[in-house]
């Protein structure tokens, strides 16, 4: 999905308040979300589970290589496609405290149709640390951040319990601003590129900006919501994870 300039907020309010029905969402298939913090060093768990595995890296950094060939490394908003199989024959070496997210996609993913998009903006995080936050909505109608330490809480190179999701798909949204307005559906966001300030307005209001790397967990359904601005080409991966499923 690709998109340009502002978007009107009453798009999100009518759909968020039942008015209107939900647009369609188009989103790939995916079985399972999973997260893990690898450890300096070799990583000899890439594959999760069995199947197509689509990897995102948060923080750190990630070199694969397969036998003596040239290694490819990979950072902050970096992601790659491997099977279950083809893992096993890949080394795969960590530093800078890496932490991946990882989904399980259908074996013919991302399919014959799909497209590249354009290039996202290079806007490197400030500092090592990946900006990982709730976005959810107060007893007030308002909306507020909280940390979210609970999608890294798995031992350190173990694989965190698999959580169902309903599916992802991935937006580029280029330069644009949406006034208030609820999330219509729980989106655990991960950006990829570019950079996406959130505005909540419980507890005085606060501002929270995302970069490659960093992660939202957006929940607030109802109420006020919350503010976007998108500067440069802002990519990020959505994967929507219904309510019971959640952490």
């Amino acid at each position: 999905m690709y998109r340009k300039g502002d978007v009107p907020a009453e798009f999100y309010r009518r759909q968020a308040s039942g008015e209107a029905p939900k647009a369609e969402q188009n989103l790939s298939a995916a079985a399972f979300v999973r997260t893990v913090i690898v450890p300096d060093g070799r990583f000899t768990r890439l594959a999760s589970a069995p199947g197509a595995l689509l990897t995102l890296v948060v923080c750190g950094e990630l070199s694969l290589s397969i036998g003596a060939g040239q290694a490819t490394n990979l950072i902050s908003g970096d992601l790659f496609l491997v099977d279950g199989d083809s893992a096993a024959r890949i080394v795969a070496s960590a530093r800078g405290n890496c932490r991946l997210i990882q989904l399980g996609v259908a074996p013919d993913w991302p399919g014959p149709d799909a497209k590249l998009q354009l290039p996202g903006t290079l806007t490197p995080r400030r500092g090592s640390e990946p900006n990982i936050k709730h976005l959810y909505q107060g007893k007030d109608e308002r909306t507020y951040f909280s940390e979210f330490p609970q999608l890294f809480a798995a031992p350190p190179n173990e694989w965190s319990a698999p959580r169902t999701v309903t599916g992802f798909r991935f937006m580029c949204w280029e330069d644009g601003f949406i006034d208030w307005h609820p999330e219509v559906i729980n989106n655990l966001a991960i950006f990829l590129s570019g950079e996406l300030e959130l505005e909540s307005g419980g507890g005085g209001g606060a501002i929270e900006v995302f970069r490659a790397g960093d992660i939202c967990l957006a929940t607030d359904r109802t109420g006020e919501g919350h503010i976007d601005r998108a500067r440069g080409a802002v990519h990020v991966a959505l994967i929507v994870i219904e309510t019971e499923h959640l952490w």
